[in-house]
């Protein structure tokens, strides 16, 4: 060999190794979910609201008596985490959604993503939506959202505006 041959062969060897992954062939184990900024106004009475969730539906639910049952079999997901409460009575509220920040959080798509109010003392029933995801500004028009494998989707903004609520789909 020549000793061109030589320092092609070292080269090739070298940038190899080093352009190599760090981390050798180990799974990925990011996250996946997404995140965004909630913005309030016109706040209600401290009395009047318990407290508030983000919720994504797989579907969009028409019947309240189905939601308990979507939640349990896993067609809708929950944020905060049960033992975790988000932050009342704020301007603005940073939230990042995600497989281990959610509860039942999965790679699919969901159609309508919605900050829920706890406005009673019944917590399997006094729930209504108080922001809608929605890509058409000044509408409560749901736009659908993919959770993809291993990345987090930015700005799934949503806006309150306690004196003009969504409606509830569900009878």
């Amino acid at each position: 060999m020549n000793r061109r041959h030589v320092f092609a062969l070292l080269t090739f060897v070298l940038l190899t190794w080093f352009s190599g992954c760090d981390t050798g062939l180990t799974p990925l184990n990011e996250p996946s979910g997404f995140r965004g900024v909630i913005r309030f106004r016109n706040w209600p009475p401290p009395d009047s609201i318990r407290e508030i969730r983000l919720v994504a539906f797989e579907t969009y639910p028409t019947d309240s008596a189905g939601i308990l049952p979507t939640l349990l079999e896993g067609r809708a997901s929950v944020f905060p985490r049960l033992e975790t409460k988000l932050q009342l009575f704020v301007d603005t509220l940073h939230y990042e959604f995600t497989t281990e920040s959610g509860l039942n959080l999965q790679l699919r798509n969901y159609d309508y993503i919605i900050l829920a109010m706890q406005y009673g003392p019944n917590v399997l029933s006094d729930w209504r939506p108080a922001g809608v995801y929605s890509t058409a500004p000044g509408t409560f028009t749901p736009a659908p959202l993919r959770v993809l494998l291993h990345r987090i989707t930015p700005d799934i903004d949503i806006d309150v505006d306690f004196h003009n609520l969504p409606p509830k789909p569900w009878r």
